[in-house]
């Protein structure tokens, strides 16, 4: 039998967790930047295990990438920055919303979802994604699926955000697909982080920058059983201010083929090709590849 996690632990690793967030929440924007700014940095001067798997995933992907290490330590600040905002933006997301200041290929999103088309989202671990979601939901009502995280404190402060501009959330369980399922097919707007390692009874391999990554087969499964036009989209964090631009592109069409080794692959080019336009705002310090075909070498 696996071993049980014991309850009061839970609760104090949530109430701690849920803590920590709230205090930086009510930070001055300034301020948290900042600091975010200057532990980034930090990460970055130190053998710390964000730096190792930084190195490790931008030689894999980026192998011809001029200055590795400078980019290396811009995504560790950048990746800093993202936990401090969506902090702050949690506790107060018309803060997070009112820091939108630019949209960039937006219109045929919102000609498809005047047209009442199902439209998902492919919205990868790039920029600040929690920017993103909030605006979704106030532009044209967000639909998107909730994984608990085994700390019902910090799960709270998750919902209460995410749910502020309307949201509606479904569960990560085959109800709450089949829940969101149909209301794609009413015309609903959903949005997938694509990026994820998916659980072994969930995805397939296929190539991300030319290494094979277990990549989930959710959301080219919705694509075929809605029919639903595919825009990859993120948050840009932008250079020298405060505020961030809204970026849309349309998604390889390739994501919608019946052969899903194919679809998961398109769907993974699309990826990348959104990571090109800024690779310093990736999430570069997440294990991709911590799942190996057979006979596969693990990377870290």
């Amino acid at each position: 039998m696996g071993r049980r996690t014991n309850p009061a632990i839970q609760t104090l690793k949530g109430r701690t967790a849920a803590g920590a967030l709230r205090l930086l929440g009510l930070l001055p924007f300034r301020l948290n930047r900042a600091i975010a700014t200057a532990l980034g940095r930090l990460l970055a001067a130190l053998p710390t295990e964000s730096r190792r798997i930084t190195r490790i995933n931008l030689a894999l992907c980026l192998p011809d990438q001029p200055a590795p290490e400078r980019l290396a330590r811009q995504s560790l600040v950048e990746s800093v920055k993202n936990t401090f905002e969506i902090a702050r933006f949690w506790h107060r997301p018309e803060d997070g919303l009112e820091r939108v200041v630019a949209e960039d290929g937006d219109g045929p999103l919102r000609q498809a979802v005047a047209n009442r088309e199902p439209v998902l989202i492919l919205a990868p671990h790039l920029g600040c994604w929690e920017v993103l979601n909030f605006w979704l939901a106030r532009e044209f009502g967000l639909h998107a699926m909730f994984a608990p995280s085994g700390l019902p404190e910090l799960d709270e402060l998750i919902k209460q955000g995410r749910e502020h501009f309307g949201t509606t959330m479904y569960p990560a369980t085959a109800r709450g697909v089949a829940g969101l399922v149909r209301a794609m097919r009413q015309g609903a707007l959903t949005a997938i982080l694509p990026d994820q390692v998916a659980d072994r009874r969930s995805g397939r391999f296929a190539p991300f920058f030319g290494q094979p990554a277990f990549t989930g087969t959710l959301s080219c499964k919705l694509i075929k059983q809605t029919g639903a036009r595919v825009f990859m989209a993120w948050a840009r964090r932008l250079p020298g201010s405060q505020g961030f631009e809204i970026r849309v592109r349309p998604a390889d069409p390739g994501v919608h083929d019946d052969d899903l080794d194919y679809a998961l692959t398109t769907m993974n080019r699309s990826i990348e090709a959104l990571i090109r336009e800024e690779p310093a705002q990736y999430l570069w310090s997440y294990k991709r590849f911590r799942r190996q075909p057979p006979g596969g070498r693990l990377p870290y």
